[in-house]
């Protein structure tokens, strides 16, 4: 993916202020190390909405990694803290990695259904949703690479 200065766009995690008053550590972007812009991965924007909107319409001083509230951020924040990767690694890595972590929350929600335990399949549904979307977009990481 490129920027609009026709720069490519490298994942990282950043630091993101929510007013004055909030800090959310660990929130993976693309950033353009030309320009020095960058944007939050699309698909993430919906669900960082809505952990913001937990924090109610005026939140007190407070700091929270993403990756302990979104599948996909806590993914992307273990794979970038386990090595340095190259840039083709790092897509390699976080394909292999997405695509193991939705294999064990697939097995974990058979045997979910099979207890018939409501919460856990709910817990498991949105989890498999903040990871299930990104895929379409990991083209987004292979175009980064291959130019």
């Amino acid at each position: 993916m490129k920027c609009n200065c026709e720069q490519h766009l490298n994942l990282e995690l950043r630091t993101v202020m929510y007013t004055r008053s909030v800090m959310i550590r660990h929130v993976p972007v693309l950033v353009c190390d030309h320009c020095l812009t960058y944007e939050l991965i699309p698909s993430m924007r919906p669900d960082l909405k809505k952990c913001v909107d937990l924090l109610g319409p005026d939140p007190s001083n407070t700091s929270f990694s993403l990756a302990d509230y979104h599948e996909l951020a806590n993914l992307i924040y273990e794979v970038m803290t386990e090595a340095d990767y190259s840039e083709d690694g790092l897509k390699r890595k976080l394909e292999y990695e997405i695509q193991e972590r939705i294999n064990l929350l697939l097995d974990l929600y058979k045997m979910a259904d099979r207890m018939h335990d409501i919460a856990w399949v709910g817990e498991l549904r949105n989890r498999l949703s903040q990871l299930s979307v990104i895929l379409p977009e990991m083209n987004v990481f292979q175009q980064m690479n291959e130019k």
